[in-house]
Order: structure tokens, then C-alpha cells, then sequence
């Protein structure tokens, strides 16, 4: 018998639940129902005021075209090359370099 009790509370609970349930979605239908009439609305007061505009302002305005230059002659480009003389290779000696092993340097302490 107790799982009887058991399955009749749960029942109980599941058709109230059903009922929160079927209350919430009538109060969401109300709600949507509502919304719907207040976007009508906003959209007949906005063509109201559009239809009271004149109708050349609501026309895109193009502007005029913008005189043309005068023709001004063109310039020949100027080289961006090097001068020949910028590119000449210097004329240096050939050093010899010596193979003896040289002294390291000294070590320097960091300075703060």
C-alpha cells in the first residue's frame, strides 16, 4: 500500500505542475498578444508621420558633381636608381689577418 500512497502524491504533484504549467502559457499568449499590438501600433504611427513628410525630403539627395581640374601637364617620374657614382665600390687594401689567438676581454659587473 505505501507505494500506492507514493504513486498517488506523485501524481498529484505532476497534475498540478500540469496546471502551473498550462497558467504560465496562457500568461505567455496574453503577453505575446499584447506585444503584437503595440508593435501595430508603433508601425501605423510611424507610416502616419512618414506619410505627413513631404515627399522630396524623403528622396535621397545627390550631390552635384564636383567641378573637374584643369589639365596641369604631367611630369616625367624621376629616377629613383642610385647615381653611378653611389654604386662605384670603394677601392680598398686586402688587410692580412693574423692567426694569432687573442686575450678575452675582461668581464664587466652589472651596474644598477
Amino acid at each position: 500500500m505505501p507505494l500506492l500512497q507514493s504513486m498517488a502524491r506523485d501524481l498529484a504533484t505532476v497534475g498540478q505542475r500540469i496546471e502551473q504549467l498550462k497558467a504560465s502559457q496562457e500568461q505567455m499568449t496574453r503577453d505575446n498578444t499584447n506585444l503584437a499590438e503595440q508593435l501595430k501600433a508603433g508601425r501605423e504611427e510611424m507610416a502616419r508621420i512618414i506619410a505627413m513628410v513631404p515627399e522630396q525630403n524623403l528622396r535621397p539627395k545627390i550631390p552635384t558633381p564636383l567641378p573637374r581640374p584643369t589639365a596641369t601637364p604631367t611630369r616625367k617620374p624621376v629616377s629613383t636608381l642610385p647615381s653611378p657614382s653611389a654604386t662605384a665600390q670603394p677601392h680598398t687594401e686586402k688587410t692580412q689577418l693574423s692567426s694569432a689567438p687573442r686575450t678575452p676581454m675582461p668581464l664587466r659587473s652589472p651596474s644598477h
